[in-house]
Formats: structure tokens, sequence, C-alpha cells
């Protein structure tokens, strides 16, 4: 499951963006200074928009013990599992990305968190 944007309303993107290698819809990423997603499917070097600040994204998040999120918890975005987690493990900007605060509770049985994307402090380790 990728990132899901849920406010169709309220966002700021960089655009007319081009990936490198093709990506879909929600996938993950950074460009330059920002972690963001995708706004839709694009194939490489076809330009498009990229969130990188959002109110309300949906986002699958780890499962099991130790991996509930209360309502204003950090959000930590794994990009080699495609996961968030309320832990930040590794180096910053490298093994996970700072992407914001969960919006609500997510016990650790959920499969998502909704989180308030805020991916212009990516690298930072709070």
């Amino acid at each position: 499951m990728a990132v899901e944007w849920k406010d169709n309303q309220i966002y700021d993107e960089l655009r007319d963006i081009a990936p490198v290698a093709a990506v879909e819809k929600g996938d993950v990423a950074v460009r330059q200074d920002v972690a963001g997603f995708w706004i839709t499917d694009l194939a490489a070097t076809i330009k498009g928009g990229f969130i990188y600040r959002c109110r309300q994204v949906r986002v699958p998040k780890r499962t099991g013990t130790g991996e509930a999120f209360l309502a204003g918890d950090r959000v930590y975005y794994y990009p080699a599992e495609e996961l968030a987690s309320p832990a930040a493990v590794g180096t910053a900007g490298t093994d996970y990305y700072f992407v914001g605060w969960a919006k609500d509770d997510a016990p650790a049985s959920a499969s998502t968190v909704l989180v308030n994307w805020d991916g212009t402090r990516y690298d930072q380790n709070f």
C-alpha cells in the first residue's frame, strides 16, 4: 500500500518534476531538500506533481508490539520497508525520513496511520 493523499484542498507541491525512474501514485521519495510523494503514476522523465506538505495523508505503518501511535507522535518513514514507525532508528535522511505528526491514535494492530505530512525537515532527528 502506498501513501494515500486524503485531503484534496490543502497541500504544497513541487510542480513539473520528472522522476528518474517510473513511479506510482503515492510512492515516497526525496527531491532536493524535501520528502514527499507523487500525485500520479509517471513514467521516467515525464513531469508531474510531488506533494511535500499535506494536512491529511494515510500512511502504511509497521504493525506489532511497540508500533503504536498516539495523536501528536512524530512519524518516521522507512523507505526500505515502505512503512512508518513512531521510532527513529538509524541515520536520518538515509534509513528513515521524518515526515510529520500522527493525527490520530493508531494501535499496534492498525495497518495505517493518518499523518499531518511535512517533508520540509525530513533529515532532522528530533
